[in-house]
């Protein structure tokens, strides 16, 4: 190539891009192009470093935190604890590493496939960092000097260690430990031997197999409610590590009476379930210890239920607590609560505005009506603590992930400490617009409208439904299994849609009626889908989006919204990793906690004929011939039970439909290999029905010959129905 055509070639660059900059103006979050950025592609999706469990040192000078990353080619996760100085732009030190990963057990008592992190917990001289590692299948508690690297094992019980909390004087860490393993492992191989005698709670599970959570006190399972309505719990022995000496050993009495009291803890919000949120809770003395802060349930006899609204106040003279009555004091998103050095005000964190969209800090000064505004975006603030003026926090933007950030008390202003991921900014995004919208029966829901690459106003995109949450670092939707941004550097718009909240809600007090509620508005009202297409319609009418390339995706409640979806109308695509609550099936006893469900739900049990005719009405398996709706599933193997029932129906309706199943899987997919190969799948899908474009690498040959047979299929139905 000679220099001539070189100068020339450069010279048009330059112009076109002179063109650009002069032409567009992005409103919202937009990130202009330039010669050195380039856009996000799944490769630095799946190599994000995640930043969990910060935790600020006693001093305030110092954060620790645990970095967590997937490595798709050795299908683990590389793990290590860091320490780093509060100071903007501190480096930060690795002082250990290693551990395997382990699975997320949830508040049912099951695995959900999503990486547990490690607590962290400071001894008192701000020297040392203890936290929880599995090595060997055991998990015990480590210990790292705050400065250099190495770590040693400080615990060796025969039990797993989890729930980290210190005391107040500091001079020991509270553990909890349930069943040993080795009795475990001897209980399950008992139970192999003389086969599982089926009950409810169930002890084994076509999904996971022999499962028996660590409970001390003869309980199998923990309950979601009994029979009265009331939590049930899991109870676990109360341990402690004594820092000093280096010995553990059982708590005592009153030890474990401290550790209880500490109600916002892992034991106690287990134990005390869903009562809790009827508790005064984040209880923060003033720097002189004569005032109390706590914000308390705004009005328990009305809100009986889970997330009630939540009320910041203070302690005043004679024992007579003070309110503050300002409306930004009263929220069930309140998030954190602190006083400021000199004890005169009191600063709080809530998510607020429409929808509790916006992360907002405040200033309140007991006793005035109005608030002092300090900091208000649409960014995400996680584990805020306080050190001096500052806040040291989580931080996640649209388009960045979490990294650590100080927050200034004062002004507001944010100053990056820690960023693990330094190479987003290298990374051009689109433009990101937050939208609002309302469902057929007037709830509120909103989403973020990704844009494509290269966006034309007056030109109709294809768009992509990503559910069911959307805030913070738009990365692949619940489950992480979409790649949003990158679906739009492939010039697909990308709707990430948060479901509309239960009008009431929070005033229920029983779980199940809640959980009644949410699933009759989702399944039967289809309320979420009204609320997508309404969106779209909008979407539509600005001229945005083409209607007829328009694909949906869903993971666990998500798909239960895509089923409702697909119900009313058709899509050019979906792509769906289902759940035991998608399908209205009959795999539930009328006894247990799920048939009571579903009974609840449609009417009646299975077999009644309100409760038949309801089921009908509402399951894809008996509305297959009615779904013209190319459909991917890509599931968990111990999902894949539930998954058979819809891919089934539809196959032999002669729909175009195709099952991925990935084994050693949970609800939320774990192996990175498996993770990766579902965001490129995902892609390929929405590019082929959405796009029409194929990825010719060799090795995805074989993909498309079968998606171009369904795609023949798919036109055929059409022709047909036409016809």
């Amino acid at each position: 190539m000679d220099s001539q055509y070189i100068a020339q070639l450069n010279i048009t660059r330059w112009v076109l891009l002179s063109l650009l900059v002069f032409c567009c103006s992005l409103n919202e979050q937009a990130f202009a192009a330039s010669d050195d950025k380039r856009g996000i592609t799944i490769d630095d999706l799946a190599a994000v470093r995640d930043i969990e469990s910060l935790s600020l040192s006693p001093d305030g000078k110092y954060v620790a935190f645990q970095i967590k990353r997937a490595d798709k080619g050795a299908n683990d996760y590389q793990t290590s604890w860091h320490v780093a100085a509060t100071t903007s732009g501190a480096k930060a030190v690795k002082v250990a590493e290693g551990g395997e990963a382990t699975v997320l057990v949830n508040s049912a008592g099951t695995p959900t496939g999503s990486i547990t992190a490690s607590e962290i917990v400071w001894s008192p001289d701000s020297r040392w960092i203890y936290f929880t590692k599995v090595k060997d299948g055991a998990i015990q508690l480590w210990r790292s000097h705050r400065n250099r690297y190495g770590h040693e094992q400080v615990t060796h019980n025969a039990g797993n260690v989890q729930d980290l909390r210190l005391s107040r004087d500091g001079s020991k860490i509270f553990f909890t430990i349930g069943r040993r393993r080795a009795k475990i492992e001897a209980l399950i191989e008992q139970e192999a031997r003389q086969g599982y005698v089926q009950q409810e709670p169930a002890i084994y599970y076509l999904m996971f197999g022999a499962y028996l959570p660590p409970c001390t006190d003869g309980r199998e399972r923990v309950e979601y409610w009994d029979k009265e309505g009331s939590g049930r719990a899991c109870l676990l022995t109360v341990w402690v590590y004594d820092i000093k000496s280096g010995a553990e050993r059982k708590a005592t009495k009153t030890e474990i009476e401290e550790f209880t009291a500490q109600e916002e803890s892992w034991l106690a919000g287990y134990s005390q379930g869903f009562r809790l949120d009827q508790k005064a809770r984040m209880k923060t003395a003033s720097p002189d210890d004569r005032r109390l802060a706590w914000i308390e349930n705004d009005d328990p006899d009305l809100f009986k239920g889970p997330r009630p609204p939540m009320v910041v106040t203070v302690s005043g003279e004679d024992d007579k607590s003070l309110r503050c009555p300002a409306d930004a004091c009263t929220s069930s998103r309140i998030q954190g609560l602190w006083w400021r050095p000199d004890g005169r005000e009191v600063i709080f964190q809530v998510r607020d505005g429409r929808r509790g969209t916006l992360s907002s800090f405040y200033g309140w000064t007991p006793g005035e009506k109005g608030l002092r505004a300090i900091h208000r975006s649409n960014d995400r603030f996680y584990s805020c603590a306080r050190t001096a003026q500052r806040l040291i926090c989580g931080h996640e933007s649209w388009t960045t992930p979490r990294k650590i950030v100080s927050v200034d008390i004062d002004n507001g202003k944010i100053a990056t400490i820690v960023d693990m991921n330094p190479e987003f900014q290298d990374f051009t995004f689109t433009k990101i617009e937050k939208i609002f919208g309302e469902d057929d029966y007037g709830n509120l829901a909103h989403a973020h409208l990704v844009y494509p690459k290269d966006y034309q106003k007056g030109k109709r995109y294809p768009l992509v439904i990503v559910q069911y949450r959307s805030g913070g670092f738009l990365r692949g939707g619940v489950g992480d299994e979409q790649p949003i941004h990158v679906y739009a550097q492939h010039g697909m718009a990308v709707l990430s849609f948060d479901s509309p909240e239960v009008v009431f809600y929070d005033k229920v007090a029983e779980p199940r009626k809640n959980a009644i509620t949410r699933y009759r508005y989702t399944i039967v009202q289809r309320g979420p889908a009204t609320a997508i297409e309404n969106m779209l319609s909008r979407l539509d009418k600005r001229g945005v989006i083409d209607r007829e390339r328009v694909g949906i995706s869903g993971l666990s409640y998500g798909s239960t919204i895509l089923d409702s979806a697909l119900l009313g109308r058709d899509y050019a695509a979906a792509s769906a990793a289902y759940s035991i609550t998608t399908s209205p099936n009959y795999t539930y006893s009328a006894s247990s906690n799920l048939g009571k469900l579903y009974d609840s739900i449609f009417g009646g049990p299975p077999f009644s004929a309100q409760g038949y005719e309801m089921r009908r009405k509402f399951s894809i398996e008996t509305n297959a011939a009615k779904i013209d709706t190319p459909f991917l599933l890509q599931v968990a193997d111990r999902e894949a039970y539930y998954s058979m029932l819809n891919y089934n129906a539809l196959k032999d309706a002669g729909k175009p439909v195709e099952m991925i199943i990935y084994p050693d899987e949970y609800h939320v997919k774990w192996q990175p290999a498996h993770k990766y190969l579902v965001y490129r799948r995902n892609l390929d899908w929405f590019n082929f029905w959405l796009r029409g474009v194929e990825d010719p690498a060799p090795e995805k040959r074989e993909q498309y010959q079968r998606w171009r047979e369904l795609r023949e299929l798919h036109e055929a139905n059409l022709k047909e129905a036409v016809d």
